[in-house]
């Protein structure tokens, strides 16, 4: 091989920027444009084989090589499991051990992390609104999630030389069946479900194409629960991203065919919720906040949550049940620190995450499934969770302004190109649509509704004048994105 070629192996640049060996100088990583919200994501193509390795050998030799066991799941899809098999290659490379949980959904790496005592987890899992990209998140030993800069920081792995193993020191990647299992038994011990046997809860499950459906619809089963699930397959290609809004509006309508108690949409990795009434009526993320925090203080005459600071409305319920409250940012992994930190007793966020630091570090929303139901159960003023769900609406209405949008286009592009647009306010993907946060404590949230092609928008200040202004904004803003992607359509 001549000694000018871009094959040399002492001439070897890759012409993406990720890493790179000019005459035998040292190999300089770069994953920048794998950054995404302080997650590491990237399509198939982005993260590639080579590079999955590569990013799987720095977070063995992370967690300390040949000393470190990593657990490690994935979803369904044939591009995660590429993308984990390759990362797992890297793991074992510098002597860490892996335990293979095969297609399990997040709450599950969760649980095994404590049951194997690994030093890690890593998750590969379809992202939402973004479905051609997987997310690559990583937790320690705790189960608190590890964010991209912890690891992948360009300078602190820029002139990294990565220690293999020798062949003798390879590690195993040990194949566990049984994971599934382990964890619906320890659940249904765990949380005390007596109560919801006696129910006969119907419910209609969303499982968003992933591994939700092979563990949860089961647990629910062994309560005497009738279950109906929807897209509960295993997915060929690339499928749509979940939930969508044509999916919540066909959750929706069959909530209220089948006559059911309650709809459940999960994400595809199954670590956030989002709950539609019986009326079809989704249910908004503050009032599941208020039902669980409710529940966690049976038994106690004060306590302390964590939320992210967009959860502000709660403040004076939280002060009147002698509660108190700490506001945290939404970046990965940062509201399970500050509850451990705080030992709170529980936390969450608007994008469907519920943490209960007594089951799990991160967010468990089959556990905050089965409190929810059990909370409804013991409440014998209601018999549906809409009049259960309307006495925890503690919101002031004057502090909100609600309107209506027919879009010429479709919503999921609306909520795509509004979730990933670059602009000075911060944006919050909430399962059924996007919240932009404003200054001084004000919001627009553009939702889904059972229309697919009309959206919400639903505005929050405590000023009226500030309200007015914002909704003009937002309107605005919605026209001009909507006009964008018509416009395109009829010129093709």
């Amino acid at each position: 091989m001549k000694s000018n070629s871009i094959l040399s192996l002492n001439n070897f640049k890759c012409t993406k920027g990720i890493f790179s060996n000019v005459m035998n100088s040292e190999i300089v990583y770069d994953f920048s444009h794998l950054y995404r919200k302080n997650r590491l994501a990237g399509t198939a193509s982005e993260l590639s084989p080579e590079i999955a390795s590569t990013l799987g050998a720095i977070l063995g030799e992370y967690l300390g090589g040949e000393e470190a066991v990593v657990v490690s799941a994935r979803d369904f899809r044939k591009d995660t499991r590429m993308i984990s098999r390759a990362f797992n290659a890297g793991l074992i490379s510098v002597g860490t051990t892996v335990f293979e949980l095969h297609a399990c959904s997040l709450p599950v790496l969760q649980f095994a992390i404590r049951r194997f005592s690994a030093h890690a987890g890593v998750h590969f899992a379809a992202a939402h609104r973004s479905p051609e990209k997987i997310n690559v998140r990583m937790f320690d030993q705790t189960g608190v999630e590890l964010p991209f800069s912890e690891i992948f920081a360009k300078e602190k792995i820029q002139n990294k030389k990565i220690k293999r193993a020798t062949p003798d020191k390879i590690a195993d990647i040990l194949s566990v069946q049984q994971a599934n299992d382990l964890y619906r038994a320890a659940i249904s011990s765990a949380l005390g479900m007596d109560v919801l046997r006696e129910q006969n809860f119907s419910i209609v499950m969303d499982c968003a194409l992933g591994p939700v459906a092979e563990i949860f619809p089961n647990v629910l089963a062994e309560l005497g629960f009738n279950i109906l699930t929807l897209n509960s397959y295993k997915p060929e290609g690339i499928p749509e991203s979940l939930p969508s809004p044509n999916s919540l509006s066909i959750l929706s309508r069959t909530v209220v065919a089948a006559k059911a108690d309650l709809g459940i949409a999960f994400d595809p990795s199954g670590s956030r919720v989002l709950y539609i009434d019986e009326n079809g009526k989704i249910i908004e993320s503050y009032i599941i906040a208020t039902i669980l925090t409710e529940h966690k203080m049976i038994g106690r005459d004060k306590g302390l949550v964590i939320l992210t600071d967009t959860l502000w409305t709660l403040e004076n319920w939280l002060k009147e049940n002698n509660i108190s409250v700490k506001y945290s940012h939404d970046t990965p992994g940062e509201i399970s620190r500050s509850m451990q930190f705080n030992r709170a007793i529980f936390g969450a966020n608007e994008q469907g995450n519920y943490i209960h630091p007594t089951i799990s570090n991160e967010s468990e929303p089959f556990a905050s499934t089965l409190l929810l139901l059990s909370a409804f159960a013991r409440n014998e003023k209601h018999r549906y969770i809409s009049s259960f769900v309307e006495e925890k609406d503690i919101i002031e209405k004057t502090l909100i302004e609600e309107t209506t949008y027919s879009l010429f286009s479709n919503a999921e592009y609306l909520f795509k190109k509004l979730y990933e647009a670059d602009n000075e306010y911060k944006t919050i993907n909430t399962l059924h649509g996007v919240k932009i946060i404003e200054e001084n404590n004000s919001w627009c949230h553009i939702q889904t509704t059972i229309v697919p092609n009309k959206v919400a928008i639903k505005i929050c200040a405590k000023d009226k004048d500030v309200r007015t202004k914002l909704m003009e904004k937002t309107i605005q803003l919605v026209e001009s994105i909507d006009n964008e992607h018509s416009d395109s359509v009829q010129f093709l």
